[in-house]
């Protein structure tokens, strides 16, 4: 029999040492049995080392599986949030729309990479698809008024050509001009894309804090006309009306399953609410603008923008500038999209309802996401292995190490199901980074718009994988030590660490901020990194920031605050 290694924190050994071993043992108990030296046998040595690589097997469970699956059991009992891998994320826009229909979550588009390899992607944020089009697009700043790109002064006309024009506003600080033609629902449900340079620069921050004004029809702004943004899933700026609650948008399955707390183009992306029939006002040219058109157009685009469309003023802070530059371009009906793939399968069980091991096939570095469904032959719903307020015959299913155990439901006969439908949702981490803009441009999907096209405005990025083992116990001992309650600096300090080990150092001081006339306490939490141990500091570092603050706050005290910047050092 092999012996164990006696070095302390190591037992690991591979198959060519314990084979080596094996023959060792055998030679000195055939001399000390038989008096006989053991001769070369190709047989005996095929022997040796088949069971040399079954036992190497078991030292590797005991060195890695074993460890890593107690610490799976540990943080899911104590409920902690897996740590997951993150998928790439690009902005599509849709032409060809004809009538209004909702882009469900899990619509299919397929992208292509250099490679030839395909990639599927899924929304970020369930919109509305309108036959919809930018009529105008201008910055104001610094006495100027600047035409931005996308824009059609003329249905089915020619795009807006660049152009700047004086205008004299006064003291008036920069701001964003822009003319829709909407259908009858006007700009409900609406993706926008403003493609801003550089990604979390000044502007993108000043677009999602400013306010948002519909014009009446008069063309002046009011406070039921008044938008504001709050950020959604992946990032993306839902944009909601000041003076009434918006309703919670559609409700879908793999947004429960995979929620995306941010990604490098969110910031880009406005969803607009939906709009009430008494606010679906349309106007002209907004008097603020309207003197410097002939110089800005040519006689007919300007002719072309005399009716009636739906005008938004987006005035931005004071004192920001370099706004004209920074705005690059203008998309209606686009949304962000991320790398993830649903895959569905049905899985057999045997007759005696016995435990099946399902291991789906797929690229090298593909990461699960999360188990969307799993139904059994009868239609019944499976539950987690740890659920504990499920009935007795229910199905369970466990998902760990690329595994998935499954024990079937068995009905009140004591019939048990012969097979499961599975459907899991899968990202390919890195590898889905780089596909070049225009290269996703297939939609898997049967949409009402039948013409219907799709193409990625930006290179997809942001892509990583999930952190390894190691700090799999720093996430475990963190849990520990602060029982998922950030009170003090050092739980703060343990926490941020713990949820991202490429953090350096970790900063924390006291806050007072005012609200509603009322003192509220909080925290700052400043994490400094090392951009050079990020693949893509300037994706990453944003959604980490959004990350680490929800993190936080979530385990703070009760109207705790807790504001979280993230700060590039080396």
């Amino acid at each position: 029999m092999a012996k164990t290694s006696s070095v302390l924190g190591s037992t690991a050994r591979d198959a060519g040492e314990i084979a080596a071993e094996l023959r060792r043992e055998f030679d000195v108990a055939l001399q000390q049995r038989y008096g006989t030296q053991a001769q070369p046998d190709p047989v005996l040595a095929t022997l040796f080392h088949t069971f040399a690589t079954q036992i190497g097997r078991l030292y590797q469970e005991a060195e890695q599986a074993f460890p890593l699956g107690v610490l799976d059991d540990l943080l899911a009992g104590l409920g902690m949030p897996p740590r997951l891998a993150h998928p790439a994320q690009s902005v599509v826009a849709f032409s060809g729309i004809v009538q209004r229909e909702r882009l469900p979550l899990e619509t299919e588009l397929v992208g292509t990479a250099r490679s030839g390899e395909r990639f599927d992607f899924v929304p970020d944020e369930s919109i509305e698809l309108a036959p919809t089009e930018l009529r105008f697009a201008a910055v104001y700043e610094s006495g100027r008024l600047t035409t931005i790109a996308g824009a059609r002064p003329l249905r089915d006309g020619a795009l807006m050509l660049p152009s700047t024009a004086a205008l004299s506003l006064g003291d008036s600080p920069p701001a964003l001009f822009l003319a829709f033609d909407p259908d009858g629902s006007h700009l409900g449900g609406l993706g926008l894309m403003i493609d801003t340079l550089p990604l979390g620069g000044p502007l993108a921050r000043a677009l999602e804090q400013s306010p948002w004004h519909l014009l009446d029809e008069r063309g002046a702004a009011n406070e039921h006309g008044t938008l504001r943004a709050r950020r959604g899933r992946g990032g993306v700026r839902r944009l909601e009306w000041l003076d009434e609650v918006t309703p919670a948008g559609v409700s879908e399955s793999i947004a429960n399953l995979a929620d995306l707390a941010g990604g490098p183009y969110g910031e880009q992306v406005f969803v607009f609410p939906p709009v009430p029939v008494d606010r679906r006002w349309r106007t002209g040219v907004p008097d603020a603008i309207a003197a410097s058109m002939p110089a800005l157009l040519p006689p007919e685009q300007v002719r072309g923008l005399s009716q009636k469309l739906v005008w938004l003023h987006v005035p931005l802070a004071p004192g920001l500038g370099g706004v004209a530059s920074a705005v690059q371009r203008i998309a209606v009906n686009a949304v962000t999209v991320s790398n993830m793939e649903i895959v569905a399968e049905q899985v057999p069980f045997d007759r005696m309802g016995s435990v099946v091991t399902l291991e789906p096939e797929g690229r090298k570095g593909r990461f699960l996401m999360g188990v969307l469904g799993i139904t059994g032959e009868q239609g019944a719903a499976y539950a987690p292995d740890a659920a504990l307020d499920v009935p007795v015959g229910v199905g369970r299913w466990r998902y760990r190490d690329r595994r998935m155990d499954m024990r079937p439901a068995q009905n009140a006969t004591g019939r048990f199901d012969t097979y499961a439908m599975v459907r899991l949702v899968y990202c390919d981490g890195t590898g889905a980074n780089g596909i070049d803009p225009g290269a996703i441009n297939q939609i898997g999907a049967s949409l009402a718009n039948v013409g219907a096209k799709v193409t990625n405005l930006v290179p997809s990025r942001g892509g990583t994988a999930p952190p390894e083992y190691a700090p799999a116990k720093m996430r475990f001992a963190e849990l520990v030590r602060t029982r998922e309650r950030v009170v003090t600096a050092a739980d703060a300090e343990i926490a941020v660490r713990a949820f991202e080990p490429r953090v350096r150092c970790v900063r924390v001081v006291p806050i007072t901020s005012v609200a509603a006339g009322r003192s509220r306490q909080g925290q700052s939490v400043t994490a400094s990194v090392d951009p050079a141990d990020f693949a893509d500091a300037e994706a990453e570092l944003p959604r980490l920031e959004a990350q680490l603050t929800r993190h936080l706050q979530e385990r703070a005290v009760l109207g705790f605050e807790v504001v979280v910047t993230v700060v590039a050092d080396g």
